[in-house]
């Protein structure tokens, strides 16, 4: 089994690029600021960070991958971009200054392996943001539709083209067994199975109450339109939508 993550950051980096301009347009509009400090727990590469500080936003990073945090500094320096880059664990950092907008896109929360690192993940960017201040994080809530479920794309790297494959492979308690899966022209794979925790709306409304964070809105995830949703327990099964969470004062 090969870590995808941080063994190959950036054949992960090339299968999960597409253009997010278009998210952060509406994201920095429904927050109402036009500049300031942007931070992005789980960065990665940087892909949602670098539209930000294309749009003129201070931009933080923050990732356990020293691999990934490498592959961000060189993609900033390669668009002519500056960024801060700190390499901690997500459930506890402190940062040197405090930002007006965080941002954690495609599920990327759902790696946190229990619900007391989620919470601590909640406090740790509670004090690194203003009151008032929103964060952002895509994260499905409810069970997965079922098991067997896989989807494909094609996408270039280093000049081939390549086939990802994703999909759900089972369930365990409160986790969601996936495969990720990397397949070259010549047949070779690169794959890995990981757990992802599942939450239900009553369950992150209760962990959302043990913080300072109140939840604002919630808006659908594909493409530039953010549509809103009602925020109830209708957000079981809406796949990658947005919820604004925002600070209390």
């Amino acid at each position: 089994m090969s870590r995808l993550y941080t063994d190959h950051a950036a054949l992960y980096d090339a299968a999960f690029d597409w253009d997010v301009h278009g998210q952060v347009h509406a994201i920095s509009a429904l927050s109402g600021i036009t500049q300031g400090r942007v931070l992005e727990p789980m960065c990665g590469s940087g892909r949602l960070l670098r539209a930000f500080a294309a749009e003129g936003f201070d931009t933080v990073g923050v990732d356990n991958s020293r691999e990934m945090l490498a592959l961000a500094a060189a993609r900033y320096a390669r668009d002519g971009l500056t960024g801060a880059w700190t390499l901690a664990d997500v459930t506890n950092f402190d940062l040197d200054e405090a930002c007006q907008l965080a941002v954690c896109p495609i599920n990327s929360l759902a790696h946190l392996p229990s619900s007391a690192a989620m919470e601590a993940h909640l406090h740790a960017v509670s004090r690194n943001l203003y009151a008032g201040s929103s964060y952002w994080i895509q994260l499905d809530l409810g069970r997965p539709a079922g098991v067997d479920i896989m989807q494909s794309w094609d996408f270039l790297y280093e000049g081939r083209t390549l086939q990802m494959e994703w999909g759900h492979l089972g369930f365990q308690d409160s986790f969601e067994l996936q495969r990720s899966r990397c397949t070259f022209p010549d047949g070779r794979v690169v794959e890995e199975t990981h757990r992802m925790k599942f939450w239900l709306f009553d369950d992150w409304m209760t962990m959302l109450s043990r913080t300072r964070f109140d939840l604002s809105a919630a808006y659908t995830g594909y493409g530039e339109e953010f549509a809103p949703l009602t925020v109830s327990e209708s957000l079981n099964g809406q796949h990658l939508c947005w919820h604004q969470l925002v600070k209390a004062g």
